[in-house]
């Protein structure tokens, strides 16, 4: 059939599924020949025409096959070429059957409850009500599909679906992990190396879900190469998760990637009390929220326009690329000038006021966040961290705030929690493989597989506990040096010499797995080294 545009795709989340996927899927679904299946969005007919092949294989020529589709023009392309099954144009949501299906399987829509209208938004939220499960605005389309289709099933029934990755670990997620255990006596992930799946943003995983009306408290995990591999059985990494796992938020999911050999280590260094929690230390939260940067930040050259006072400005940083063009910044920002500053009137000069009066002009003080301050011009929760940490990217950067500057919400804030620790006792013991190793299993990332440090996540990693008082000023230096000279990757690895094997003991070969580790994790999160057409 014709596809559908990239920009419409993206809009309904009609991403067709790779036939191969589509053929597995039905296969798994299909073991008698007399199932009554459904499929909810089935856009090019993908699992419509695995579905009849298999139907075909039992001697069933003339199967219970219900299709639904939202769209007239896939919906309408399909029926006209396929009269064995039984049409349903409608949007599946508000769809319930006569008969209840054995088998659903199918791809539903990727798509934020945020870009919906606010009628369909008012929809799902009492469909997941009705189910008695809660989902946030900031939920996808994905999650209420796989609830109905599971309410729908009958007993024994099961529900196959390509979903998001995401599943595994996001928190809107957690009350359905919870649902599906009480309502599946099975739970099965595969997960594949090769990208079946090239034209979505995300990454995507077989979901399996056997025996409704049972219950169970974990999931089959299983990791595979590539397709024929899945075909075959022939897996990479065969795992049991339990449901328990998932809620810590501590992605079990990545964690299972780990070599049996790099678990044993980090659970060593655990037992041996070597490393601890980051949060023990340090608190991490999102740096100020101004509601509108290009106002609150204001150019020299406005500065000077309005002889806006020098008392009614605040040094800031804000964002990494700050960070990065600032030339003697190593791990410490103590010998830079402020490139920007936060205008904060704390002295309302005549200037001052004029600014005001220009934002009010402007409507700022109508904006996001703005309205709801009194005054609106005042940025609250002001506090000067102790550290910074860039948010963005395989390889964060984590530098002293000597200088005392504020920072904006694209970089995270450090306020040191335990007193008898120095911000240069935190960064000697940040900068390792180790870090690396506990960011790339605890931190999400974006579609396109860059890193998104936030406040929870990092409050999940660990740190090594321990560094001697009195060589602390040396490593210190060494690594600022290092990363004047060399670059943020040659001081992790610095860091792996002076740090993990010289004071903690720890074998080149053990940093090594740690860094073997890293890398099979990043081919897996960076869907370009991953990706081949199918």
């Amino acid at each position: 059939m014709k596809k559908n545009n990239l920009s419409t795709k993206k809009a309904t989340g009609s991403f067709y599924t790779c036939s191969s996927i589509a053929d597995y899927i039905a296969r798994w679904a299909i073991k008698t020949g007399n199932e009554l299946l459904l499929e909810p969005s089935f856009g090019d007919g993908s699992f419509l025409n695995a579905s009849i092949k298999y139907y075909n294989n039992f001697g069933n020529t003339s199967p219970q096959i219900l299709g639904i589709e939202l769209q007239s023009e896939p919906y309408n392309s399909y029926l006209a070429k396929n009269n064995i099954i039984h049409g349903i144009l409608s949007d599946y949501l508000d769809f319930w059957p006569e008969k209840k299906p054995n088998a659903i399987i199918g791809n539903p829509p990727y798509i934020s409850l945020k870009n919906l209208t606010n009628d369909n938004q008012k929809k799902i939220f009492n469909i997941m009500k009705k189910y008695k499960l809660h989902i946030p605005c900031n939920g996808s389309l994905w999650m209420p599909f796989v609830v109905h289709a599971s309410e729908m099933l009958a007993t024994n029934g099961k529900l196959g679906f390509v979903l998001p990755y995401e599943m595994t670990y996001v928190r809107y997620a957690f009350p359905l992990w919870q649902y599906l255990s009480v309502n599946f006596g099975s739970l099965t992930i595969c997960r594949l190396y090769d990208d079946f799946f090239p034209e979505v943003d995300v990454e995507t995983i077989i979901f399996l879900a056997d025996k409704k009306g049972a219950k169970c408290n974990s999931v089959n995990y299983n990791i595979y190469n590539n397709i024929s591999d899945l075909f075959n059985n022939i897996s990479m990494i065969s795992a049991s998760i339990k449901i328990t796992e998932i809620l810590k938020m501590e992605k079990p999911f990545e964690q299972k990637i780990l070599s049996e050999d790099t678990q044993n280590l980090i659970q060593g260094l655990e037992n041996n009390q070597e490393i601890h929690l980051l949060k023990n230390e340090c608190k991490f939260k999102i740096g100020y929220v101004c509601g509108n940067k290009k106002y609150f930040h204001p150019t020299i050259t406005t500065i000077q326009e309005y002889k806006i006072s020098s008392q009614n400005l605040l040094p800031s940083i804000l964002n990494s690329k700050e960070i990065n063009s600032y030339p003697h910044i190593g791990v410490d920002n103590a010998n830079i000038i402020p490139q920007s500053f936060l205008f904060y009137p704390r002295l309302l000069t005549e200037g001052t006021k004029q600014y005001i009066k220009e934002g009010e002009k402007m409507e700022i003080n109508k904006g996001y966040k703005c309205n709801s301050r009194s005054p609106w011009y005042i940025t609250p929760n002001i506090e000067i961290p102790d550290l910074i940490l860039t948010v963005f990217g395989d390889i964060p950067r984590l530098i002293s705030n000597s200088a005392k500057f504020l920072v904006s919400n694209s970089l995270l804030s450090g306020i040191i929690t335990d007193n008898s620790i120095s911000k240069e006792n935190i960064i000697c013991r940040w900068y390792n493989s180790l870090t690396l190793l506990q960011i790339e299993t605890l931190v999400h990332s974006l579609g396109g597989g860059t890193l998104v440090l936030i406040p929870g996540e990092i409050d999940k990693i660990k740190i090594l506990k321990d560094i001697p008082n009195n060589i602390i000023a040396k490593v210190y230096n060494q690594l600022n040096q290092c990363l004047l000279e060399n670059g943020i990757d040659a001081t992790y690895k610095l860091g792996d010499k002076i740090v993990l094997q010289e004071i903690y003991g720890l074998s080149d070969e053990n940093i090594d797995k740690i860094r073997n580790s890293i890398e099979n994790l990043r081919n897996w999160r960076i869907p370009k080294r991953r990706r081949k057409i199918l």
